[in-house]
């Protein structure tokens, strides 16, 4: 699963460290500006060739590249499918037409013959595209996920959590990409390079190491919670913060995540086992739950046995 020819085996102290995410796992400007044009390319495609009712309002950029947190050479996106909203309201609409938007979706990028396996899932359309890598001329797979959504515009997010309360767990599930834009801020607010370079090394991490890869959604949740409670730090070593993520994931029952930012303690859900990560935008949704705890939590212990922790502590300082 190695995603680079330098092994994370070979950082050995701080530096080594900073150096490797530089070179092995931030992505650069020509590789965003590619990135950002393919992305351009699709939305372009969907609002010029699907027409009437179905016609996104927008086509909006989510995931890590839209939240800074991206991966060289890990080129996953989704696009959230705005739907109008003079036509669309509420779930309720969009369940009930949600098949026959797929299809149209699915159409519209069949016409193309750069979208490769297109795909109607049950709440997204999937495909493959190249992203060519400027100079190298080196291309990559990009694997792409459209799902459509509820433009909510500017609407009060507690009013939307009111709605998901007393509806059912199908409909719960179409709300999620109607809140990504919220999902997308919180992710980015406040948030240090510092703390995005911890972040990038983490997802880097999960990715070579562990051999099914669960969500990087709830990974980094779970770090920008372990940094807020060490008092949001603008400047920390990365080793000793990357002990204190490993030694958390390490020992799962000590993951109870939750943030109250854009909901109260009235939608807190009970009976969540531990480990759990909460959605901070969707209180009906546990990011934990796509994890796969006991391979990563073994990869974990194994890491913290690494030289680059040997003299490290465990805290974001």
């Amino acid at each position: 699963m190695a995603m680079a020819n330098v092994s994370i085996d070979s950082i050995r102290n701080e530096r080594d460290l900073e150096v490797f995410i530089r070179d092995h796992v931030e992505t650069n400007d020509a590789y965003r500006t590619v990135f950002k044009g393919v992305i351009k390319n699709v939305s372009d495609i969907l609002k010029n060739n699907i027409k009437g009712k179905y016609r996104p309002d927008e086509v909006l950029k989510t995931g890590s590249i839209a939240k800074g947190t991206a991966v060289k050479g890990k080129s996953d996106v989704d696009l959230v499918f705005l739907l109008s909203r003079t036509e669309y309201q509420s779930i309720d609409q969009l369940y009930a037409d949600l098949q026959t938007i797929l299809e149209y979706i699915k159409d519209a990028l069949n016409t193309f013959p750069q979208f490769r396996n297109v795909r109607v899932q049950p709440r997204a359309v999937s495909f493959q595209t190249d992203c060519r890598e400027p100079g190298t001329g080196h291309a990559h797979v990009m694997d792409v996920d459209i799902l459509p959504a509820v433009n909510f515009g500017d609407a009060d997010i507690k009013s939307i959590h009111s709605q998901m309360r007393g509806t059912t767990n199908d409909k719960r599930n179409l709300y999620t990409p109607s809140l990504s834009k919220w999902q997308r801020d919180f992710i980015k607010k406040d948030r240090t390079e510092q703390l995005k370079k911890l972040i990038r090394f983490v997802k880097y991490w999960k990715n070579v190491c562990v051999e099914r890869s669960p969500s990087s959604f709830g990974l980094e949740l779970l770090i920008i919670f372990l940094w807020e409670k060490d008092h949001k730090p603008q400047q920390f070593k990365l080793t000793n913060a990357l002990r204190k993520v490993m030694e958390t994931i390490a020992d799962t029952k000590n993951i109870r995540v939750e943030f109250f930012e854009y909901y109260n303690q009235e939608f807190q859900q009970r009976g969540y086992s531990v480990p759990y990560i909460i959605d901070p935008v969707n209180p009906y949704s546990n990011e934990a739950a796509k994890c796969r705890w006991d391979e990563i939590s073994r990869e974990a212990s194994k890491f913290l046995q690494k030289p680059l922790l040997k003299n490290s502590t465990s805290k974001f300082i």
